[in-house]
């Protein structure tokens, strides 16, 4: 049996960072989301670095993962709101 191919573009990963910080922020266990330096500082952490290949600084990906957070809106489409204005 193969592995499934998985789409491994930059895009793709910030896409499912994305989304398992939304689970994260949602988990029934609390220590997942609130706990310095645990899960969801890690992933957050990893979402930064992972805009940061793509020329974006921390305050700029910040704001777009805020923004993705806030409206459920795709880290693409994110990040294109952010860079608008």
């Amino acid at each position: 049996m193969n592995a499934p191919t998985l789409d491994t573009s930059t895009r793709a990963v910030a896409e499912h960072l994305l989304n398992t910080l939304r689970l994260l922020d949602q988990a029934d266990d609390n220590r997942l989301s609130i706990q310095t330096g645990g899960a969801y500082g890690d992933v957050y952490e990893a979402l930064i670095k992972v805009l940061h290949t793509q020329g974006w600084g921390r305050i700029m990906a910040a704001a777009a993962i805020e923004h993705a957070m806030l409206t459920w809106d795709s880290m693409y489409d994110s990040m294109l709101a952010t860079s608008a204005g």
